[in-house]
């Protein structure tokens, strides 16, 4: 399904969905599955002109070894590391860094590391392009139907990206910031997309597989969630079953032999796929409870998305059962055991997932307070995800069940 509208891929303003026509967007983006980035980033930034180069990271990726060769590969082009993000991405941790960033002169970002890094590196680029504060420039959304991205006008600096988790923040043209309020503002801009995106299995060696199964789950709930969403189409609906195949294999098989990097290349090009689905079909009210989790409870992306996405996948049931069939065979299940009951069998597919790899099933297993659930769902209800979902929100008490579901 597409919206009626189409400026930012699709969308500028939108209250009404056709279900035939369709907008796909193609960001161009050079993708490599490649051992080794060093060289390969080099002679990329010679190609983009870049001179001056601020590398955004985290505090454990920048000890790892692959980090250190492509910082010294970088050689003079290095002029500026950030390797403190917080979790979530913390507004006032961008603005510094931007300061930084356009006192430093910086034609060129390179992000290293998870979805925060990514998550920056886009943030620092708007700001330097559009001016302002960060803040100015997040979409805005009223339940249940009045969705307003802000349309980003001007050129962004290239960003080069080497994922070390499988979140696909860096696929997408959107990105999050958790603001002052706690609020999760979100952009979109596809002038964000990195120039070039290296996948790099032997790196990824160096990343703990349970970090790389909760991360995972992120991007199988892309697939999942790109499969009902209200803005699908059929091309992201055929990347969205590729990714949940490579995904659903490639994920055991990593965390059973986590030192095999054709196991950690699979589960790399699954994620990067479910960012490809979500960068036109967009996500729905599992990443908008998710959105929240992290940013008003300090839940880990990853944490949340392997808690969540069973209870979100239950409440979507009734208004998507036909999209679940063809979940649930691309899961592993048989075809005729789907048909008969969808949702539950999806469901069950992505429970015994969830006890093979070993991540997180329940709320109450995390740092949250139960008291905190109904300032989550009432937050969740702010989210854009809302708008995209099957099932129409109107209130915070269907969230809130879910939640307590999940507890």
């Amino acid at each position: 399904m597409a919206a009626g509208s189409d400026a930012i891929a699709g969308i500028t303003h939108v209250t009404k969905f056709s279900p035939d026509d369709f907008t796909y967007l193609n960001t161009g983006t050079k993708v490599v599955m490649k051992a080794g980035a060093a060289d390969l980033i080099e002679t990329e930034l010679e190609r983009l002109g870049c001179r001056k180069v601020m590398v955004i990271t985290g505090p454990s990726a920048s000890r790892s070894a692959a980090f250190g060769e492509i910082s010294a590969a970088l050689g003079h082009r290095l002029v500026s590391v950030v390797s403190d993000i917080p979790a979530h991405t913390p507004e006032d941790f961008v603005m510094r860094s931007a300061d930084e960033a356009r006192s430093r002169g910086i034609d060129g970002l390179l992000a290293f590391g998870g979805g925060s890094a990514s998550d920056c590196a886009k943030a620092i680029a708007i700001v330097l392009a559009e001016g302002g504060s960060i803040s100015e420039h997040s979409s805005s959304f009223t339940p249940p139907d009045d969705f307003r991205p802000k349309e980003l006008h001007q050129p962004k600096l290239p960003i080069i990206a080497v994922p070390t988790t499988a979140s696909a923040a860096e696929v997408t043209p959107g990105l999050g910031v958790r603001g002052a309020d706690g609020r999760k503002m979100l952009f979109w801009d596809v002038k964000l997309c990195p120039r070039l995106i290296v996948l790099d299995p032997e790196a990824n060696l160096e990343v703990p597989s349970r970090v790389m199964a909760e991360t995972g789950m992120n991007a199988l709930a892309h697939c999942v969630e790109g499969l009902y969403s209200r803005l699908r189409n059929p091309i992201s609906e055929a990347i969205a079953h590729q990714g949940l195949k490579m995904l659903a294999s490639g994920l055991p098989a990593m965390v059973a032999e986590p030192d095999n990097t054709n196991h950690r290349a699979r589960v790399l090009a699954g994620a990067h796929l479910s960012g490809m689905v979500i960068s036109n079909a967009r996500v729905g009210i599992h990443h908008a409870i998710c959105h929240c989790l992290g940013a008003h409870a300090g839940l880990g992306h990853g944490e949340s998305n392997s808690i969540m996405l069973p209870y979100a996948m239950a409440f979507n049931g009734d208004a998507a059962a036909g999209e679940f069939v063809e979940m649930a065979v691309s899961l592993g299940a048989e075809r005729t055991t789907a048909i008969n009951n969808p949702t539950d069998i999806a469901v069950e597919r992505v429970r015994a997932l969830q006890r093979v790899i070993g991540v997180p099933s329940r709320l109450r297993d995390t740092k949250i307070e139960r008291r905190a659930l109904p300032h989550v769902a009432a937050q969740t209800l702010l989210d854009r995800g809302v708008f995209f979902n099957p099932r129409r929100v109107e209130t915070a008490e269907p969230i809130l069940d879910i939640l307590e579901a999940a507890w």
